[in-house]
């Protein structure tokens, strides 16, 4: 069984074209923009990023380690000067490079453009982990939760296997997979910098009406829920 079957079986998540992405509709991106604006730039669940420090980089390219910690700071001024300066070379980079400019308000900063074929993004842990939290920020959980699982998948060593952890949790928490949420939530008790963050969260795995309480998670839910539980490769 191969690793993207592996995914659909334990997520339950239906798979879509990839030319889906460029039939999405008015009301989809109406939904997209709402939550970008109201999440704004600094996603509490990406500040929690942090807590990895230089010993857990996970591989990718030294241009996609700086984009990725800066991202992950939500430093969108400096993305926009890095990538002025010079022109990422990685797609992934290129995509948060776009993100920044969106952010700060710029002009080529199209959210549409944040998205693209995961077959050609995804080329290594760090790139992939960005893109999770791109999709995250934009309201897109399930390719979110995709781009943590090809992360964890490109993981070789324990220590890197937190973060996507995270985001898989998150993501699960977020469309209601509260028995895989409770699963990656378990596995996160055994870290030392996630244990409290895990023990936290599980009770909105066990009740998952608790989830409207959560100042991040709950609107994208609603974001989630409006629209179609869709999924590319």
């Amino acid at each position: 069984m191969s690793i993207r079957q592996i995914f659909f079986k334990h997520t339950g998540v239906r798979r879509r074209d990839d030319a889906a992405l460029t039939f999405l509709s008015r009301r989809k991106w109406l939904a997209v923009v709402a939550v970008a604006l109201l999440l704004g730039g600094s996603l509490l669940l990406l500040k929690e990023s942090s807590i990895f420090n230089s010993s857990s980089v996970p591989s990718g390219s030294p241009e996609e380690q700086r984009y990725d910690l800066l991202q992950r700071r939500a430093e969108w001024a400096d993305i926009v000067s890095l990538s002025t300066q010079q022109p990422p070379q990685s797609l992934a980079c290129r995509k948060v490079a776009v993100l920044a400019r969106y952010r700060q308000g710029m002009e080529g900063g199209s959210l549409r453009e944040c998205l693209t074929d995961s077959r050609e993004v995804l080329t290594s842990q760090t790139a992939a982990l960005m893109m999770s939290d791109v999709y995250m920020q934009l309201g897109f959980p399930c390719m979110a939760q995709r781009a943590a699982f090809e992360a964890l998948v490109k993981t070789e060593s324990e220590k890197l296997r937190e973060r996507p952890l995270r985001r898989l949790a998150e993501t699960a928490l977020v469309m209601g997979q509260g028995e895989l949420a409770r699963k990656y939530l378990t596995l996160l008790l055994d870290y030392r910098k996630s244990h409290n963050w895990a023990r936290e969260l599980m009770p909105y795995a066990h009740r998952p009406e608790l989830i409207e309480q959560h100042p991040v998670y709950s609107k994208l839910r609603h974001t989630y829920e409006q629209t179609n539980d869709e999924f590319f490769l």
